[in-house]
């Protein structure tokens, strides 16, 4: 299991540092995607059509991140390893990290807890940008050179199994919806509520 982990970090992590835009690409998205999930979940809160449906959503894409970190708290005390720049040779790292427990990945965690319950619930044609979005965060992660292929699957795994447990809970829990309706609602624009 540790040699073929090893082995798709290095298939993925060999790419970097050979051509400087793709290499930006990453490096802006393996840093700075949760700056741009946090402007899009403005967006979203504020700007967009259906702001009731879509706040509905977020408030519970965020619970599904709440509950996604929390496990994977527990999934990191169950098992424990460092960066790949740590132990491995010939590592390519093209951002600083810290030296510490690398599983799960938090930033698989946040997009997939998020990207996957925004996914679930989208009747959008492009709802699979969702999921490719968070897909690209994640191989980011390896190819920058802080993360192994098990940790962003791992974090990804946890993500998508607490987006469907949230949606669940909604479904079967009265006070939680009415806990979303009123966030939902709250501070709403002045256009938007002639509109409701």
């Amino acid at each position: 299991m540790n040699q073929l982990n090893n082995n798709l970090f290095y298939a993925i992590n060999h790419f970097a540092g050979q051509v400087q835009v793709i290499d930006w690409f990453f490096i802006i998205a393996a840093n700075f995607s949760p700056i741009l999930l946090i402007l899009f979940i403005l967006y979203r809160c504020f700007f967009s059509k259906q702001l009731i449906n879509n706040r509905q959503r977020i408030f519970l894409a965020g619970l599904s991140f709440v509950f996604a970190e929390l496990l994977g708290k527990i999934a990191g005390l169950l098992y424990n390893h460092p960066q790949p720049f740590v132990h491995l040779t010939g590592v390519h790292q093209l951002v600083n990290h810290a030296v510490d427990n690398a599983f799960p990945s938090d930033h698989s965690l946040l997009f997939f807890s998020i990207m996957s319950l925004l996914f679930l619930t989208s009747q959008s044609k492009y709802r699979s940008l969702y999921l490719i979005s968070a897909i690209l965060v994640g191989v980011a992660r390896i190819w920058v050179g802080v993360h192994y292929p098990i940790d962003v699957v791992a974090g990804g795994l946890i993500g998508f199994v607490s987006s469907g447990c949230i949606l669940w809970l909604n479904q079967k829990s009265a006070w939680l919806d009415l806990i979303n309706h009123k966030i939902s609602h709250f501070l709403l624009p002045k256009f938007s509520q002639r509109r409701h």
